[in-house]
């Protein structure tokens, strides 16, 4: 791994009152200060970037909006967008124009919980030149499984796309802690908003619980997270999840096989090396089960924030994934 390089830890979509969040900026920035973050990024709904990046403290505060309209959302970082909000978003057509604004201005475009049953992408998906894709918003739900599975399967057809997570944060309620749940840690040159937009937009990065849970590292020689690497019979890649949980379970992936898939006897470290099967890419992640006694308590939850999905049968969660490893 890159010895200048260091991981560093942040939340891509939040919200303040400028939208619809509850803290104000100063708030919010004080609450991100105290959960340890080295980047963040404000992203309220249709309201302007600040002029430029700033540091509050050891905190960066990376530009950013959530452009959004009824068939869909997506947040723009590193730029103030060049035209203002009402924005015209009817068409698909007004949804592609807005991206290439952004992007000719320099703009990063991920989009924002694609799969999300309430305010998810309405418009075709596959072929939008997004530069990263929100898979994994606010605290793990269904919505967030079928976020994955669609990125996974994009990753099989051969489609680069960079995954990130982002806490989405509008509030807390009641006894929650919902603050950079989950956290994105990339793999950066520096903490300047240029290397940590390059770090999201390559995918050296991985996703997890939030700021000190589990971290999950996978390498192939120098090689990390969005890396690619000629492949060879033999070549192996290294997979270190630390911090894990007792019964949580390690899998690495190498495409559609399924390289090792080990549960944890104790909280810590665990370890492994796996030979690379086939051409392609492998990730990491680390799954985990609600205990019988847990899931009248989710159940619970649901019924109150999420109805939709009373009905589904509780699966395995992910509690922290990588972006791949692409093998050639």
């Amino acid at each position: 791994m890159e010895s200048s390089r260091k991981w560093l830890k942040g939340d891509t979509h939040l919200h303040t009152i400028n939208s619809d969040g509850e803290l104000t900026p100063e708030q919010l920035i004080q609450a991100l200060q105290k959960k340890g973050l080295d980047w963040a990024i404000i992203t309220d709904h249709n309201y302007p970037a600040a002029d430029s990046p700033r540091m509050e403290n050891d905190l960066l505060l990376i530009q950013g909006e959530e452009v959004t309209g009824r068939g869909g959302h997506f947040n723009v970082w590193g730029i103030k967008m060049p035209v203002k909000a009402p924005y015209k978003l009817t068409l698909f057509e007004d949804f592609l124009s807005l991206i290439d604004i952004a992007k000719e201005a320099g703009g990063v475009v991920s989009v924002n919980h694609p799969f999300c049953k309430n305010h998810g992408w309405h418009f075709p998906i596959d072929d939008v030149d997004f530069d990263c894709a929100e898979i994994w918003n606010a605290p793990m739900h269904f919505d967030d499984l079928t976020n994955i599975k669609w990125w996974h399967n994009r990753l099989l057809e051969g489609k680069r796309i960079a995954a990130v997570g982002g806490s989405d944060y509008h509030k807390d309620f009641v006894i929650t802690d919902l603050l950079a749940m989950p956290t994105t840690f990339v793999y950066a040159k520096s903490n300047t908003q240029q290397d940590i937009l390059d770090a999201l937009k390559c995918g050296h990065s991985f996703i997890t619980q939030g700021p000190e849970k589990t971290r999950l590292y996978i390498t192939c020689g120098e090689a990390f997270p969005g890396c690619e690497v000629e492949w060879a019979p033999g070549m192996e890649v290294n997979v270190k999840a630390e911090r894990i949980k007792r019964g949580h379970r390690l899998i690495v992936y190498n495409n559609n096989l399924i390289l090792a898939d080990i549960k944890a006897k104790k909280f810590g470290t665990l370890e492994t090396k796996v030979a690379v099967e086939e051409k392609g890419f492998v990730r990491a992640q680390v799954i985990y089960e609600f205990k019988p006694l847990s899931r009248p308590i989710y159940r619970a939850v649901l019924k109150k924030v999420m109805p939709k999905d009373l009905g589904n049968p509780i699966l395995p969660f992910v509690y922290c994934f990588t972006n791949p490893i692409f093998f050639s």
